[in-house]
């Protein structure tokens, strides 16, 4: 711990010390920009049979990122803490290798084209609360917290004509170094695709075809298309062969377990609304046939509040395994999401609000089906920009609401805010 410590505060030394002998040499210099982030939270919990009885407490996050670019190579680099304060206390640092790539641009049959070797993080999805098209390794969408996102192992060819653009590609997704979950690892996938990108007046369109051993054939499209300055609408699909998910025994006594099953769609449809006032709305429904059915949750909730009624504790913990389908990219197969965010240049409309850098963002998940609901919001002020330095500070919370018997309300965490300080130098 010590030596990650000492190598955290030598490091900006060491590099500022390495572009000053490139410089004098007339090498290709580093150039490294940092990130940083501190994360204060509390989380309030309440009871449920899918999990076993959690603590509340304070969280202390923090995270130190570097992005840095040397010739071709570009990496992004984090050190990231975490501490969970109730009546014990746990700590723990990773060292994590987000992205370290190498791309080349050339010329070829007289066509621009990119050359790309490395870990990267590729997003493909056009939708804002979930993304079918992010095959290759999947995005937790719009976090209240740290979070830090891998990419996978890619090399890609990328050619671009008049129109757009052709990509073919090789991934393995299990260039990871943060551990995984059993279901993480179940789906992690070695594989190769075509992708076709291009653009037609005001719309842009997307196709995909992908290969891997875990979901076989994969085919995907998607479509953005702006109506005029104010309305958008985005949609997208995909169709796998085989999917894995948690597996409901027939049995009251027997776990649940991951099975690979065949077929699935996903599938989202929304739009974007914005105004000159800095108001601007998204509105989506998705669909996601791999997630737990709405009878799927009922009995899961059903079967896990009978098993804790038993003193047994070995009982107890099967009631615990129908927690696994939390796991799933989507907890509930369909999903409705209200965004609104205001930009902060709205306050220069009013006298007294001038100048005031402030950014207020809502969002409303619903599940249509069992009723449940989840509000997060975000607050967020601009302390200072220089243009190279800038630092904010956030106000985040998430809070669970609707019907008793939905699979959000299942959850042991009922609300959790949180204040996060963010910056770059």
């Amino acid at each position: 711990m010590k030596k990650i410590v000492q190598l955290a505060l030598l490091w900006p030394c060491l590099t500022t010390q390495v572009i000053a002998n490139n410089n004098a040499d007339n090498i290709t210099p580093v150039v490294i920009d940092w990130n940083y982030q501190l994360s204060v939270g509390k989380n309030s919990t309440q009871q449920s049979p899918l999990f076993a009885n959690s603590i509340e407490g304070y969280n202390f996050d923090t995270s130190l990122q570097a992005e840095a670019k040397y010739g071709n190579w570009l990496g992004l680099f984090a050190l990231t803490s975490s501490d969970v304060q109730h009546d014990g206390e746990s700590s723990e640092v990773d060292i994590v290798i987000q992205e370290l790539f190498w791309q080349q641009s050339m010329t070829m049959f007289e066509h621009d084209v990119d050359v790309t070797f490395g870990k990267v993080r590729l997003d493909w999805g056009v939708g804002y609360g979930y993304r079918p098209l992010d095959i290759i390794k999947p995005y937790r969408q719009n976090p209240i917290g740290i979070q830090t996102e891998e990419g996978a192992g890619i090399a890609s060819m990328s050619l671009f004509d008049s129109q757009g653009e052709w990509t073919v590609l090789l991934s393995d997704s299990s260039w990871v170094m943060q551990d995984q979950s059993d279901y993480e690892q179940s789906v992690e996938n070695q594989g190769v695709g075509i992708k076709r990108y291009w653009l037609n007046d005001n719309s842009e369109w997307q196709g995909l075809l992908y290969y891997d051993d875990v979901r076989k054939t994969s085919i995907g499209a998607s479509a953005v298309t702006v109506l005029n300055e104010a309305w958008e609408l985005h949609a997208s699909a995909l169709l796998q062969q085989q999917f894995v998910q948690y597996h409901i025994a027939d049995s009251l006594y027997s776990p649940t377990e991951l099975h690979t099953e065949e077929n699935a769609t996903q599938g989202l449809i929304g739009f974007t609304w914005a105004n000159q006032f800095g108001n601007s709305v998204i509105l989506e429904y998705w669909y996601d046939s791999r997630a737990w059915s709405d009878s799927d949750w009922q009995t899961a909730i059903n079967r896990a509040t009978s098993l804790v009624i038993d003193s047994d504790p070995s009982v107890q913990s099967l009631a615990q395994s129908y927690g696994q389908g939390y796991r799933h990219s989507n907890i509930v197969q369909h999903n409705l999401m209200l965004h609104w965010s205001l930009d902060s240049s709205a306050f220069d409309q009013f006298e007294y609000t001038q100048g005031l850098e402030l950014t207020p963002t809502l969002d409303i998940l619903y599940s249509p089906q069992d009723g449940g609901v989840i509000v997060t919001q975000w607050l967020e002020y601009l302390l200072f920009d220089s243009g190279d330095y800038h630092q904010t500070i956030e106000i985040a919370g998430r809070f669970i609401f609707g019907d008793h018997n939905s699979a959000y309300q299942q959850l042991t965490d009922s609300r959790a805010v949180l204040i996060n300080l963010k910056g770059r130098f």
